[in-house]
């Protein structure tokens, strides 16, 4: 994929400044703590930890293998294409990115029909996982066609999905805090606004620089 002007809209200044790179690095940051915290524990095969998914173990471990490679590899994919340097690198990290990607969204589909944690928590997967693909695609799409704008922006949403990841076990962990709901009723609105609120407000802000940064 050739993302060598990635950042930059031809015939303008670049707008990848000290704030989007701050960004990443939070991000990269947060990343690598929910892969130690949560993610490290499954590959590990701690029986603990895998004790609620026997019968899907395999699926499991290849969507927390493939999906925790996306999300470690993001951060400094994005990084690479903000600050266009070592081109090559980015390339094959975005393809390592894409397949982890799309491995990740099919092990996604089986676990959501598969889950014993109610409709509710099935579905938000589903949605997640078709997100995931959508998201990821059009980048693709995008930069394979040389529009190297809407490359920018289908990735940053793309990652906005894979970082479903850290958001659901934050927000899980807040509504268990505040004793609402029941434990299905906390996992089904985790699985759905992980990622469909985040994209909404990523939506939000890419559209709104045009709005009302157009003259």
């Amino acid at each position: 994929m050739d993302v060598s002007h990635i950042g930059v809209v031809p015939g303008t200044r670049s707008e990848t400044g000290w704030g989007s790179r701050l960004v990443i690095v939070m991000a990269a940051l947060l990343a690598v703590a929910f892969f130690a915290a949560f993610a490290l524990p499954y590959l590990t095969l701690r029986p603990e930890a895998l004790a609620r998914y026997l019968s899907r173990r395999e699926w499991l471990l290849v969507h927390v293998a493939s999906g925790a490679i996306a999300l470690l590899v993001g951060p400094v994919q994005l990084w690479l294409g903000v600050s266009r340097r070592a081109m090559h690198v980015h390339r094959w990290l975005g393809l390592t990115y894409v397949t982890g990607v799309g491995i990740g969204s099919v092990a996604a589909f089986y676990l959501a029909t598969h889950t014993d944690l109610g409709w509710g928590f099935g579905t938000g997967i589903s949605g997640l996982g078709l997100a995931w693909i959508i998201t990821t695609g059009l980048a693709v799409a995008a930069i394979r066609r040389g529009l190297i704008e809407q490359h920018r922006e289908w990735m940053i949403r793309s990652y906005v999905v894979t970082f479903a990841f850290v958001t659901f076990r934050a927000l899980w962990a807040a509504l268990q805090a505040a004793g609402i709901g029941t434990l299905q009723e906390q996992l089904a609105a985790s699985s759905w606004f992980c990622w469909a609120l985040p994209l909404l407000i990523t939506e939000a802000m890419v559209q709104g620089r045009r709005i009302f940064g157009a003259r």
